[in-house]
């Protein structure tokens, strides 16, 4: 068994997890009830965390939850504006709401 990530928000940990399962990676959350005990325990002892339970696949966990924590698109959390009618757009429209032309993809992507 190999710890693979830890993180005080249970419901990321869970999301994670989730992640890992559906792509055939068999895990195992320890702490998960464990927050309960803060202030009482020490935080590293009560700290939800996400273990898999072959290391052969610690390479590819890794990799799903870097894909998660760091998208590779890095703009699509950027605001943007619309190439037909100028309009500034908040990072979470993928279109926009005045002309509903779609978001341009960012630079470097066309292939």
């Amino acid at each position: 068994m190999k710890k693979v990530f830890e993180d005080f928000d249970i419901t990321l940990v869970g999301h994670y997890q989730s992640v890992l399962e559906s792509n055939g990676i068999a895990t195992y959350m320890k702490n998960q009830f464990g927050t309960s005990g803060a202030g009482e325990l020490p935080f590293v002892e009560v700290i939800p965390q996400l273990w898999i339970l072959n290391d052969s696949d610690a390479g590819r966990a890794h990799e799903l939850i870097e894909e998660l924590h760091e998208p590779g698109n890095k703009d699509s959390s950027r605001a943007w504006v619309c190439p037909k009618c100028a309009t500034e757009m908040e990072a979470a429209f993928t279109h926009c709401w005045k002309c509903s032309a779609a978001r341009p993809p960012p630079p470097g992507s066309e292939k």
